[in-house]
């Protein structure tokens, strides 16, 4: 909580910006989540090909790749259609983090087996989303006064 209040502060905002700033994130977070998890459900070689590179490709690798496009919609959908409860909404933003924040450890821990631009494209994306999203929830933990 203190790191979202901080930022939005250096930025000029007070507690009501936060909560303001939290939601949208939030929300904004969620819905690139079930667009991309779309993505990967109905074409999941091009959604594979941009994480991991031409391996991607083939039927065997599209069953896995469909499922975590299912998975981010679900996390995604979960958090927009929570949205008007800001309780829920921080759940669901905080299982989609931790879920970004397991994506970005899958691609560190694989890194030196992906394509050289991709790896630092997809774990700049992950940790970013999942950086977004953890603090979206601390804001979203807070009171607005």
């Amino acid at each position: 909580m203190r790191a979202a209040r901080a930022l939005v502060t250096r930025l000029g905002g007070d507690d009501r910006d936060v909560l303001r700033w939290s939601t949208w994130a939030g929300k904004g977070i969620a819905g690139m989540r079930v667009a991309l998890g779309a993505a990967a459900l109905v074409a999941p070689g091009l959604a594979g090909r941009a994480w991991i590179g031409p391996g991607a490709s083939g039927r065997d690798r599209a069953v896995t790749l469909r499922a975590l496009g299912g998975r981010d919609i679900a996390l995604g959908a979960g958090a927009l259609l929570g949205s008007s409860a800001r309780d829920e909404l921080r759940r669901w933003v905080v299982l989609g983090a931790t879920s970004d924040l397991v994506d970005a450890l899958a691609t560190t821990i694989g890194f030196g087996a992906l394509p050289r631009w991709r790896r630092w494209l997809v774990l700049a994306a992950c940790a970013g989303a999942a950086t977004g999203g953890f603090l979206a929830a601390a804001g979203l933990g807070q009171d607005a006064s």
